[in-house]
């Protein structure tokens, strides 16, 4: 067997080894991401999880979609649908934006193309994730969350408008899905749509819920074995693997550009949390998680720049 193919297996064995060796720091690390996952993830994005549910199987997101395509079409070289997904995944959080991309692929409403170029700029961090939870709760300062808000969308904005140019990034055959032939608006009954939105929705929440324990825990390993001294540092390689950790560590360094501009990076890149999350609600729709990841990674650079710069506005 390959080398390349044990790589996981013994990495995976490796981390259950640490498990072991680091019983309490484990346990704790788990509490705290269950914890964060119960009190404020949950109750933060299922509501608009099971709401979104619902106005899809009901087709009012296609309806409204070709309403704005006209727009869309200009600004972002995209259909109405893609619309419908940035505005959800700037108002509702991680990982909301990638989960209506591919409920919408599969409703027929995005082709794989699509699918690909929304995701560079439509799985964003929420409003009241970066205000509420990073502003107020982690900097204690409103104006920073709300800076640290507006460079995240303004780096979504920048990228989205760059992915007029993209071309290429999917397979021919995959670009052939077609659009469902239904009537916009559908007429199933409400009691089916409200179960079937709720169970979808619960479901998606506790695999977020999973891999923020997983990764709250795989963090706390690394902090405890290797101890990085500077909280910025320690903050941004946290979050790249979980992104309310890191936020929360580079906080402590308080509101100023470094640690802002740094805050910023992080929020928008996501962390592997949650882009192991987005490829899950995107299994099947032919995007690639290479040109995904890439384009997050710009996505941090650039909102960095610009929370430093509204900061020296400011």
């Amino acid at each position: 067997m390959p080398f390349r193919k044990l790589i996981i297996p013994i990495l995976v064995g490796l981390f259950n080894i640490t498990l072991l060796a680091f019983p309490r720091e484990a346990l704790g690390a788990a509490r705290e991401g269950l914890l964060l996952w119960f009190h404020t993830v949950l109750p933060s994005l299922l509501p608009f999880a099971v709401g979104m549910n619902i106005l899809i199987k009901l087709g009012f997101m296609r309806f409204f979609g070709e309403c704005i395509t006209p727009l869309t079409k200009k600004v972002f070289g995209v259909g109405g649908a893609g619309g419908v997904a940035f505005i959800t995944g700037v108002t509702s959080g991680y990982p909301i934006g990638a989960k209506v991309i591919g409920d919408l692929y599969r409703e027929g409403d995005v082709k794989a193309d699509e699918a690909q170029r929304l995701m560079a700029f439509c799985n964003n961090a929420g409003p009241l994730f970066i205000v509420g939870a990073v502003g107020l709760g982690m900097f204690g300062d409103a104006k920073a969350g709300y800076i640290l808000w507006a460079g995240h969308i303004l780096g979504a904005l920048a990228i989205g408008l760059l992915g007029r140019f993209m071309r290429g990034t999917v397979k021919e055959k995959d670009n052939r899905r077609t659009r469902k032939d239904a009537g916009h608006l559908r007429t199933e009954p409400f009691g089916k749509v409200l179960g079937e939105s709720v169970g979808n929705a619960m479901e998606a929440m506790v695999l977020v819920g999973g891999l923020i324990i997983f990764f709250n825990v795989f963090f706390c390993i690394l902090h405890t074995i290797f101890k990085p001294d500077d909280m910025i540092i320690g903050g941004l390689i946290n979050g790249l693997l979980e992104v309310s950790g890191g936020a929360r560590m580079i906080s402590a360094h308080g509101p100023d550009a470094i640690s802002l501009s740094a805050a910023a990076f992080v929020i928008a890149f996501g962390g592997l949390s949650v882009h192991a999350q987005a490829m899950h609600f995107t299994v099947g729709t032919g995007v690639k998680a290479g040109i995904y990841l890439s384009h997050k990674l710009l996505h941090g650079i650039l909102a960095a720049v610009f929370t430093t710069f509204l900061w020296l506005l400011t």
